[in-house]
């Protein structure tokens, strides 16, 4: 490998420095405009003067897809929202922050997750989550109903009110919407895999449904679909400044700025991911376990020293070793999900790093384009961590408990 391929970054900034210095301030459009030719010819991008090559057929079928994404409506929204805390934060993506212990900071980071959170995201999971919640809140009502069954009369003259007749019919009609909702979950979780799988997310059926039910689930997910939103704002950047080389050092800063509100939101996400799981979950886990086992011990002793009740013992013995054994499964797929997390945040850190220096120096289109396609690939091997057994919790009994355990987990 050539001096040139080993150092052309350094090169290309060397260059647009001694033509600064050699022909002054008004000269760095120029500047810029000439360093965006000169990498697009060295990193083998289109420009005028070559004739672009014939792309692969699944990098064609990528760039519909992107293309399609970002003249959506969703996606215009999230890059003005970016734009506007470009504008508000200057300061404070520049590494300037003076404010109180980086209240500025702060405020920008979480302005900008929930911006993503309400203008933004994939919808499917969105549907999913929806679904979700109405089936818990249909499940209440249908364990409340059955609950307090025998207290209602079997018959009234009131029409009005609560007979034994209309409880079994309610609770009939809640378990079919509960059905329904279900299925309405396995649908939209197809088109959800399918989108994960389009933007390069390892992901299987199985993978997707721990997610789904698992606590931290929801934190992981809120990752990937911010792994997705920087891919459509990279993949716009790029096309913006390869159709168009006649931009200014301010332009390109302003996409610079955009990045590095997303990557702040994205690093900051992996930073919540990665408390809930060491201060929430893994903490609340070792409480479920110890109840899990200490009823087990009980249910033992009762067994062994009486006959009365013991079918009774015995099924109770059974759901806590089902309970224990989730807890362990759920304890080490949490301990490498953890781990798959903090690898991540490393590069977004790095990321991170690099797209404010870049914010604060800009005087090269190249260092952009460069930045893209290096960091581009990171994006799409977020999580790609294979949960371990697995296997035994998609028994209908096991995943009822994995279930149980998640619902005590989050609450």
């Amino acid at each position: 490998m050539s001096f040139f391929s080993c150092h052309k970054q350094l090169l290309l900034n060397a260059c647009v420095v001694m033509s600064f210095l050699t022909t002054g301030c008004t000269a760095i459009e120029e500047t810029v405009r000439g360093s965006v030719i000169i990498a697009k010819e060295k990193m083998g991008m289109q420009t005028a003067m070559a004739a672009p090559a014939p792309a692969p057929r699944a990098a064609q079928s990528t760039e519909a897809m992107l293309d399609a994404e970002i003249e959506s409506q969703k996606f215009t929204n999230v890059w003005r929202g970016m734009d506007e805390l470009v504008t508000d934060y200057e300061d404070v993506l520049s590494g300037e922050d003076k404010s109180f212990f980086g209240r500025r900071s702060k405020s920008l980071t979480k302005s900008a997750l929930k911006l993503i959170a309400s203008k933004a995201g994939m919808e499917s999971y969105e549907k999913i989550q929806d679904y979700q919640q109405k089936i818990a809140d249909k499940d209440k009502e249908k364990n409340d109903l059955q609950a307090g069954r025998l207290g209602y009369p079997v018959t009234s003259k009131n029409p009005f009110a609560m007979t034994r007749e209309k409880c079994d019919k309610k609770i009939q009609e809640l378990q079919s919407d509960i059905r329904e909702l279900n299925l309405a979950i396995e649908q939209q979780s197809r088109l959800l895999l399918d989108d994960l799988n389009r933007h390069g997310q390892v992901m299987d059926a199985k993978h997707l449904k721990y997610l789904l039910n698992a606590a931290g689930g929801d934190d992981v997910m809120q990752m990937m679909n911010l792994a997705i939103i920087l891919k459509q704002v990279q993949y716009a950047i790029g096309k913006q400044i390869k159709a168009d080389p006649q931009f200014n050092g301010a332009q390109l800063q302003r996409y610079v700025g955009i990045q590095l509100v997303l990557l702040l939101a994205y690093q900051q996400a992996h930073t919540i991911g990665l408390e809930n799981i060491k201060d929430k979950y893994l903490p609340r886990l070792a409480e479920i376990q110890k109840k899990a086992e200490a009823n087990h011990r009980e249910a033992q002793a009762l067994r062994n020293n009486a006959q009365e009740g013991e079918g009774y013992l015995e099924q109770n013995l059974r759901l806590s070793e089902n309970t224990i054994k989730i807890a362990e499964q759920y304890r080490v797929a949490l301990q490498e999900m953890a781990k798959s997390l903090e690898a991540s945040r490393a590069k977004v850190d790095r990321n991170v790093a690099v797209t404010r220096n870049t914010f604060k120096t800009v005087t090269t289109g190249a260092s952009l384009l460069k930045l893209i396609q290096e960091s581009s690939q990171s994006y799409s091997e977020l999580i790609s961590f294979n949960p371990p057994l697995l296997d035994t919790i998609y028994s209908d009994q096991m995943m009822e408990a994995f279930q149980q355990v998640s619902a005590q987990l989050k609450n």
